[in-house]
């Protein structure tokens, strides 16, 4: 099956030492997903691969830097570039010892770690809306929360 790509995403997933995800709220100033959770990352500029814009993205968007991140999954999925558009998003993850009063909120309304509990009940993005549970039930995830 070949779908038609409108965008290309790379998000990144940070798991603190208590199993909180790094999170941000964007706000009403965005046409893409105002009001709604989603991932710290972006889009991938023109020759750059997933990896190296998820890093930028990163950092441009917490401040933070994490040495390696490890791809979750790379898929179609629904982006909110506009009505019917597909993106193809690759989620990276990773651990941290960062903390709130670590991260910048580069953009967005808030940047902050969220506790698994309360991810439920968020409202994320449709892409966001289907990796995030995934990931949260995930044998990655559990690997995280374990060591």
């Amino acid at each position: 099956m070949n779908a038609r790509v409108d965008t290309r995403i790379a998000g990144v997933i940070l798991v603190d030492g208590a199993g909180r995800l790094l999170l941000q709220l964007r706000d009403g100033n965005t046409r893409v997903d105002p009001h709604r959770w989603c991932l710290p990352g972006g889009h991938v500029d023109e020759g750059e691969d997933f990896l190296a814009a998820a890093h930028r993205e990163l950092g441009e968007e917490t401040g933070l830097k994490v040495d390696e991140l490890t791809l979750f999954t790379q898929e179609l999925l629904p982006s909110a570039k506009f009505p019917g558009a597909v993106g193809e998003f690759a989620i990276f993850y990773a651990a941290t010892d960062a903390t709130d009063e670590d991260v910048v909120c580069g953009e967005g309304a808030a940047m902050r770690f969220v506790d698994r509990a309360a991810v439920a009940g968020l409202e994320f993005g449709a892409a966001y809306a289907q990796v995030v549970p995934r990931f949260l039930a995930s044998a990655q995830y559990q690997a995280l929360v374990s060591a």
